[in-house]
């Protein structure tokens, strides 16, 4: 499975995979090939050849980058070129124009009833719903 993106006036996809990849390094960005390699085998059974082949597609996506370690030519450095929160925001807008078209209410409604929040998510629900009633009325 595949989401659209855009990111600064460009448009990629991003598959399930390759979203795993990406959390590791919005968790830890700057690590090597070998330890994202090690920390998504913990939930797949990715070779080390694929994890690589994960973040050269990302590379050319666009959405991360990389530096060459300064003592060993061969060593990489990955970093994510959006936010965690960019990449969610993007994914919401995507996700709200391609299935919902104009009902988001509805589906936001159901996610709200059948999501375990915390308080402090539902003080930030009600907070965003506030700014956006103020927002209407202006």
């Amino acid at each position: 499975m595949y989401e659209v993106c855009a990111m600064k006036g460009k448009e990629y996809q991003i598959s399930q995979a390759e979203w795993q990849v990406m959390k590791v390094l919005w968790e830890c960005p700057g690590l090597t090939a070998a330890q994202i390699s090690s920390k998504v085998s913990k939930e797949n059974n990715w070779s080390d050849g694929t994890t690589r082949t994960y973040l050269r597609r990302l590379i050319d996506k666009g959405v991360l980058r990389y530096e060459q370690d300064k003592k060993d030519s061969r060593i990489y450095y990955y970093f994510p070129v959006i936010s965690e929160q960019e990449a969610l925001e993007q994914e919401s807008r995507s996700f709200l124009s391609r299935i919902v078209k104009g009902r988001a209410g509805i589906v936001l409604a159901s996610l709200v009833k059948n999501s375990d929040l915390t308080g402090e998510e539902i003080k930030e629900l009600e907070e965003i719903l506030r700014q956006r009633r103020r927002d209407k009325n202006e």
